[in-house]
């Protein structure tokens, strides 16, 4: 597989001025008309300032440039020609405003899916998407825990971090040994991953260390708790929360001297993590595999795409696949249901809808069915840096 090495950089000003844009919401309100037929707002409620700024960037970019596909191309539901377009608030990741946002969406602007990328925000948006006000949820997490909550109105996209544990554990504690130091992000989505990384380490026989986790949105200076966290010895950290913070933790702890690996929650990128620190410091992580290893049909094109439309210096994540592909599917889903404004049609037809999307719409690891409880559940692939190269690690898939 092709691959582009190269260093990250800052946001360049078109990019910030995309999303300044984009912030502002839909030029037109669900269920009006455009050219003679309606238009419709997707809601996206996420992190567009402060520590998570760039993650929650990157997944609305990915359903920003599924939008324009569609546009361009044209979608008719139910003999209705229909333009998509985006209605998009800042949460600042914080789960209250996330669901007073979507409600927002959905009262002001009509939204019938509104995506929220962090657990505590989908958490507290399903309390309230099957009531007066339903709404599809567009939940990009993988804290299993969403799919517990039973909630019919819900689309889990990414694959779940359950499927991680066996593989990230196995693979550094043969590679460093069997102490685990734990420096990870204090959000829900933070304490459900070590809960389980503790419980998978110590099943396959290793100490776990104390916890010194911090919030990754708000702290800017890591070298307490690296210091706290390397005083006990351990042979891996677990770490992680979004890129740029994460990033920051793995360059503490190297320039105080540790030599061992890391275990990275999947919300951190190991590409992107290049931005901010160098090559030789991620070397003996585990984490995701980057997007731009993906041998779909779709995954070079959309690359260079994202290169002329978003940035030339960045690489589009993740996240940015994931999303872009979860929007296509629920356009499809549309179609098949004749309807734009009936969350439970869109929600029963996202199934039938996977075998619709074309090709040239899949970018990573597109989904292989969509579960009772709600996941788009697909294959699941992860790797191991070293040297610089990504090595894949297989990885087992719970449903």
């Amino acid at each position: 597989m092709w691959r582009s090495r190269r260093k990250l950089m800052v946001l360049p000003l078109a990019l910030a001025a995309f999303f300044m844009a984009a912030c502002g919401g839909g030029g037109g309100e669900g269920g009006g008309s455009g050219d003679g037929g309606e238009v419709v707002n997707i809601g996206y409620s996420g992190p567009l300032s402060g520590g998570a700024s760039l993650y929650g960037e990157n997944v609305l970019s990915g359903i920003e440039m599924a939008v324009e596909d569609l546009n361009e191309e044209g979608v008719e539901i139910d003999g209705q020609p229909v333009t998509f377009e985006i209605a998009s608030l800042d949460d600042r990741y914080l789960p209250n405003e996330a669901a007073t946002n979507a409600q927002r969406l959905v009262q002001q602007d009509d939204a019938p899916v509104v995506f929220i990328p962090h657990s505590g925000g989908i958490f507290a948006a399903q309390s309230i998407n099957t009531d007066r006000n339903e709404f599809l949820l567009g939940a990009y997490s993988s804290d299993p825990a969403i799919l517990e909550q039973e909630n019919p109105l819900t689309m889990m996209i990414p694959p779940r971090f359950d499927n991680y544990m066996e593989p990230f554990v196995g693979t550094t504690m043969d590679e460093f040994g069997d102490s685990l130091g734990l420096i990870p992000t204090e959000s829900e989505y933070g304490q459900e991953w070590t809960d389980q990384v503790t419980e998978e380490w110590e099943a396959q026989g290793g100490e776990v260390l104390s916890n010194n986790g911090v919030d990754y949105t708000t702290t800017t200076d890591y070298a307490g708790p690296v210091t706290q966290a390397l005083s006990e010895d351990p042979d891996v950290l677990f770490i992680g929360g979004p890129s740029q913070p994460t990033a920051l933790v793995i360059e503490a702890a190297r320039n105080q001297g540790f030599e061992g690996g890391f275990i990275v929650m999947d919300q951190a990128k190991v590409e992107e993590m290049e931005e901010f620190t160098s090559e030789e410091n991620i070397n003996g992580s585990v984490g995701v595999m980057p997007l731009i290893e993906s041998d779909e049909a779709g995954t070079e094109d959309f690359v260079t795409r994202y290169e002329e439309e978003i940035s030339e210096d960045r690489l589009p994540v993740s996240e940015v696949g994931y999303n872009y592909q979860a929007m296509h599917v629920v356009a499809k889903a549309m179609e098949l249901a004749g309807s734009t404004d009936d969350p439970q049609a869109i929600r029963e037809n996202i199934e039938p809808a996977l075998a619709e999307v074309e090709d040239e719409y899949k970018v990573i690891n597109f989904p292989e069915g969509f579960t009772e409880e709600g996941h788009l559940a697909g294959p699941v692939v992860a790797t191991f840096v070293e040297d610089g190269e990504y090595t894949e690690l297989e990885v087992p898939q719970e449903q």
